[in-house]
């Protein structure tokens, strides 16, 4: 290769594969190389089902909050989140409560009803947009975006099309944007070629390149030694050294993924097969399946994709609108002493859905709301880790954490809403804000337009006199 042809965009390229470089200042224009690199802005949605027991709301307010036993696991990274009551999602429904967990679900990232087979185009699709067309009308990332998920159950819809429970990604009224539940999927679909979408069912089907790569026993990083080589040698030491990293964290990546004991279902006649060809599904997981290390597999490759700088925008469920998973591998926590700890037991917890009617104060039902808030901080801490400019990835991220409705009573009120990161310094942080009443659609419309340079009137449809449009300026820095 004629060394150059190389920019800090450049991809390293083999067959099948296309990984995007991190930053690397030897690389950069002159007037790139003078200016932070922290300027790329990121969403990641991560949605939960059935709401939150009472245990989640903080105390005291504005800047003198302190975290509630729910939201506890983020003591580390308190300082840069922010957690939001008082923000209802009325509008969609001319002012009523819906009780479907689909319903709630399928509004919450689109502001619209659902009508039968199509709703509207979601928050993240918006904003996966907006970064296209402020970059020119090209995207700046090998994808636009990428959807990915825990949910490993046939849910029930509860009531309305299957598609509005079981995706929060809408590019278009007629098209949901299916999650990839397999961790081997996911790491093919952002390494590889991408060839075809997941779809409502069968979301986690391998890829043929990468299915190449198996028989062959080649690891991804096989077939782009060759272009990573040639770049070495116009690189500085330190980006030699962020290089390194780099190909180590996909290839340590990789490995796991290819491990039989995370591959979800291959069960012991893969002992010895690096990369399975089963894959997981809905319905379809291995005896030993544990969704703990699930869910940590996939933060992990949520971090490699914006690590790597291969997706600006990721929506992340973790299950569907309703959730009967059973979750018997965490232990029941006691939420009654007050304040903001909560103190653990021994007994298994048991199924989301069940423990959501059986009330909002049961210990069931919080315990399985801190794990969400451990999940949703664990991704957090990984990209707080990334250094990025004069500070880290996660002041350039926006994670928005929420549910489509408040809890057991399947309000669309007084919604569980909390924001990690900066947004590149436009948002508020270490802060308990008080919403208002106002709409979700126009916490959402504030996010497009102020944090990644959108310029809509509003978002969503309201119906029954409800209006959207009005920027939501508390949360603002």
């Amino acid at each position: 290769m004629n060394s150059k042809t190389w920019t800090r965009r450049h991809i390293l390229r083999g067959t099948g594969v296309a990984l995007a470089l991190p930053w690397l200042e030897s690389l950069a224009p002159r007037t790139a190389q003078a200016q932070a690199a922290g300027v790329k802005k990121r969403y990641v949605t991560m949605y939960f089902p059935n709401g939150t027991a009472d245990f989640w709301k903080p105390t005291g307010g504005g800047a003198t909050w302190q975290l509630s036993a729910i939201l506890e696991p983020f003591l580390p990274n308190k300082a840069k989140m922010m957690v939001i009551q008082n923000i209802g999602n009325y509008s969609p429904f001319g002012g009523h409560i819906e009780p479907s967990h689909g319903h709630n679900a399928a509004s919450a990232w689109t502001g619209v009803k659902a009508a039968g087979d199509n709703n509207s185009i979601s928050v993240d699709q918006v904003i996966a947009n907006t970064i296209v067309a402020n970059n020119g009308g090209k995207s700046p990332t090998p994808l636009q975006s990428i959807q990915l998920g825990l949910s490993t159950l046939d849910s029930s819809p509860d009531g309305i099309a299957a598609q509005n429970s079981r995706s929060m990604s809408w590019s278009s009224a007629s098209t949901p944007l299916y999650k990839i539940v397999s961790p081997q999927a996911a790491f093919d679909r952002l390494v590889g070629t991408g060839t075809s979408a997941p779809t409502m069912m069968a979301n986690s089907m391998p890829d043929p390149l990468a299915e190449r790569r198996r028989m062959l026993k080649k690891s991804a990083l096989d077939y782009i030694i060759n272009d990573a080589t040639t770049l070495q040698t116009r690189l500085s030491t330190s980006d030699k050294t962020r290089l390194g990293n780099f190909l180590s964290s996909v290839r340590d990546l990789e490995v796991r993924v290819a491990d039989p004991s995370m591959a979800m279902g291959t069960g012991g006649n893969c002992t010895n097969t690096p990369r399975p060809t089963w894959t997981a599904a809905v319905g379809n997981t291995a005896p030993d399946y544990n969704r703990g290390t699930h869910a940590t597999l996939m933060i992990d490759l949520t971090v490699m994709a914006i690590k790597c700088d291969i997706t600006r925008v990721v929506s992340f469920m973790l299950d569907d609108a309703r959730s009967d998973y059973v979750y018997n591998f965490i232990t029941e926590r006691n939420f009654q002493g007050g304040g903001g700890t909560s103190v653990a037991g021994t007994a298994p917890v048991g199924g989301y859905h069940g423990l959501q009617h059986a009330g909002n104060t049961n210990n069931g039902f919080a315990t399985i709301g801190w794990w969400n808030a451990q999940r949703v901080n664990e991704l957090a801490t990984k990209l707080d880790a990334i250094k990025e400019g004069t500070g880290t990835v996660l002041d350039n991220t926006v994670i928005h954490m929420m549910s489509g409705m408040h809890g057991g009573n399947h309000d669309g009120q007084d919604l569980p809403i909390a924001i990690v990161g900066g947004g590149g310094g436009v948002l508020k942080q270490n802060q308990y804000i008080n919403g208002g009443g106002k709409n979700l659609a126009d916490l959402h419309l504030t996010i497009i337009n102020k944090v990644f340079g959108g310029t809509l009137a509003k978002f969503g449809t309201p119906m029954g006199g409800y209006t959207h449009g009005t920027m939501i300026t508390d949360i603002l820095a």
